[in-house]
């Protein structure tokens, strides 16, 4: 979530010499064309010749990173989260008041990590987004290849929200230069729709998808819509198997973003288990053995030592033994003056030994993060976990920060790339993927696109 209530406008993006965390120069609004030369040509041509020197594009910060590859996709200029499987890197869509949507899932070939290329585009209706994707090889009676699962929600601000149809589609990505629509799982119009969703094959066979609904959609709802748990089994006729929430008036939160909502959800435990990200409600662990009744087994809040409690995401580390959860705090942004709302989002970590009471062990942030610059936007957005104890996360104007931590709940920081800024936006690094395939790391960024990096010294990487 990158401030629910408000649409980004992006202009031309070009690369400018500015520092990480440096203001960003306003650009003039230019043609859609123009917009791709100036991002996916002119920066791509400054790291081909920075990498010909030995060195790294001007503004670009690698600390115990070394750039592989950069791609701009189409110069839409306004991407989401990312997946990668096989030689294919996935990367969503979101929208903004100069791009209404609808530019789909950009499928790169990243076969050579140095020089990603675009093959293909998932697309999503006009008007919509696309911003979270996920790709797994299934095998089913009714399908057996590679299934991509997209989350569809609706432009704000478009004046197009009663039309759109939101929800899931799934595409046979089995040959991603040439993708095929199976089916879609369909939300009333009129909602805004599904904003992460995630998907697992269990060891029954089943293919289970969850949908995280929007912000907008649970106050609408009064709070009783947050999570779907969807059966794609047959992808060509998805099927609700039940909705789930904790039925909490979702206005009744703390701190600057005052609200408790489902904001994502993530299967763990081969499918049995779904961790919610329940913002001010804390991170729901939920037992989905039998998927059409989730149980409770724990519910992690922040609150305290976090003023905001602002549960935007988690993940498991440590062979299952931490649980790790991602705040968004934009409070020096969004509620300046108040510094009872404390400095921007930090990383949560807890000892999940017994996974029904989940304790406290410390945290991870940065330098920015533990400030109120503003220059920027220096909250944590998502974590990825490789060999169980080293840590890489998405961290916006910080870009990707690896960190690892021990059984003490102690943390250290092991290297940061962040890339540059462009002319009209500081860098704001939303998804993080571990290639475990290439052994790299893929990171996408809100204005600039994706970018390939490879951690310096990692061993077993």
């Amino acid at each position: 979530m990158k401030r629910l209530w408000i649409s980004i406008s992006v202009a031309a993006v070009g690369l400018t010499l500015l520092g990480a965390g440096a203001s960003a120069a306003t650009a003039p609004t230019t043609s859609r064309a123009t917009h791709t030369q100036d991002l996916g040509q002119r920066l791509d041509q400054s790291i081909g010749a920075a990498r010909a020197q030995g060195g790294h594009p001007a503004g670009a910060r690698l600390d115990n990173f070394r750039l592989v590859g950069h791609s701009g996709l189409d110069g839409f200029g306004d991407y989401g989260d990312l997946y990668a499987y096989g030689d294919y890197a996935y990367v969503g869509s979101r929208c903004s008041a100069s791009h209404q949507g609808g530019d789909g899932v950009q499928v790169v070939d990243i076969s050579n990590p140095a020089r990603p290329r675009v093959v293909s585009t998932l697309p999503n209706p006009a008007f919509t987004r696309a911003e979270d994707v996920t790709v797994h090889q299934v095998r089913t009676p009714s399908f057996a290849g590679v299934l991509a699962v997209v989350g569809i929600q609706a432009c704000f601000g478009s004046g197009h929200e009663s039309e759109v149809v939101p929800g899931l589609r799934l595409f046979d990505v089995t040959h991603p230069a040439h993708p095929v629509l199976l089916g879609h799982w369909d939300l009333p119009q009129a909602t805004i729709g599904c904003h992460e969703i995630d998907a697992v094959q269990r060891a029954d066979g089943r293919v289970l998808a969850v949908c995280a609904r929007n912000l907008v959609d649970h106050i609408n709802s009064g709070g009783k819509t947050a999570i779907h748990i969807i059966d794609v089994t047959n992808p060509a006729t998805p099927q609700l198997i039940t909705s789930w929430s904790l039925n909490l008036d979702p206005n009744t939160g703390v701190g600057c973003l005052p609200n408790q909502f489902a904001h994502s959800a993530r299967f763990e435990d081969g499918g049995n288990s779904l961790y919610v990200s329940y913002w001010d409600a804390g991170t729901v662990h939920l037992d989905v053995t039998n998927p059409a009744a989730p149980a409770v087994i724990s519910q992690t809040k922040i609150i305290p030592p976090s003023e905001d409690g602002d549960n935007h995401s988690m993940t498991l580390a440590g062979g299952g033994r931490w649980l790790v959860i991602n705040t968004e705090d934009f409070s020096p942004s969004d509620c300046p003056g108040h510094s009872e709302f404390g400095a921007w989002g930090s990383v949560y970590i807890y000892d999940n030994t017994d996974p029904s009471h989940p304790a406290f062990l410390g945290t991870f942030s940065t330098d920015d993060s533990r400030s109120t610059r503003t220059d920027g936007d220096y909250t944590d957005h998502n974590t990825e976990v490789f060999g169980g104890d080293q840590l890489f996360s998405s961290w916006y104007s910080d870009g990707i920060v690896w960190w690892t931590l021990n059984d003490q709940g102690v943390t250290h920081q092991l290297g940061q790339f962040v890339p540059p800024a462009t002319s009209t936006s500081p860098p704001e690094v939303w998804g993080v993927f571990i290639d475990t395939t290439h052994h790299l790391i893929l990171a996408s960024d809100i204005t600039s696109g994706l970018w390939i990096i490879k951690p310096e010294g990692l061993r077993g990487f």
